[in-house]
């Protein structure tokens, strides 16, 4: 979790050129502010499965 917190996702979000990167940056952020991993699939319109497996990796 150390990692997540010293990572700065909307930086890197920026400077993503491809959607599904972005998309998957920006579930690492709303985790890392504290969001369920449920709610963050239904906020950017994914499965829980892929949340789970970026959150995971």
């Amino acid at each position: 979790m150390d990692s997540l917190d010293n990572t700065d996702f909307k930086k890197l979000v920026s400077q993503q050129k491809t959607i599904q990167m972005k998309i998957r940056l920006l579930a690492l952020e709303h985790f890392k502010r504290g969001k369920s991993r449920t709610q963050i699939a239904k906020d950017l319109q994914v499965s829980r499965t892929s949340v789970n497996k970026w959150v995971r990796l």
